[in-house]
């Protein structure tokens, strides 16, 4: 049981530092659907002393792992990944065409912004140090701006 904890939470931990927390959580919902399989496998491939059978509940535990996965399938939509809810069989109707396009422009506008803002930035520390007090220029501009002058 030890092994079994340490290695589950060292493959978490991880999972968060190369990929994300997000995909922390998404995995995280395959954790009982394995066991569950597991014990199976277990009961009937190896030993019926140990592992869990098939009951009629277990199609309950179907459904239920079923609604988990559609829900995490469909959670982080619009982004990659993710299961779109157009009106399809398995959206049961449901259209989120709109708010998916309001979505991807908020996201394009918020991308656009940090460009612009980066730019502005950028700007901003070029024109920090003028042409005026810049040790670059050479001796033929600053004669031409009248500044050779100046230090004399």
């Amino acid at each position: 049981y030890f092994f079994a904890t340490f290695f589950y939470n060292l493959f978490a931990v991880m999972v968060t530092f190369m990929l994300s927390s997000v995909w922390h959580a998404i995995l995280d919902n395959f954790r009982p659907i394995t066991i569950w399989v597991t014990d199976l496998v277990i009961y009937y491939a190896i030993s019926p002393s140990f592992g869990e059978t098939w009951t009629n509940y277990s199609y309950l535990q179907v459904a239920g792992m079923a609604v988990l996965l559609y829900g995490t399938a469909i959670y982080n939509a619009p982004n990659e990944g993710s299961v779109l809810l157009k009106g399809q069989w398995w959206a049961f109707g449901i259209n989120l065409s709109k708010e998916y396009e309001t979505i991807k422009l908020e996201q394009e506008e918020a991308e656009i912004d940090a460009k612009w803002e980066a730019k502005r930035h950028e700007f901003k520390v070029r024109t920090h140090s003028s042409f005026i007090e810049s040790p670059r220029i050479s001796i033929h501009t600053q004669a031409l701006r009248g500044i050779g002058a100046q230090h004399n």
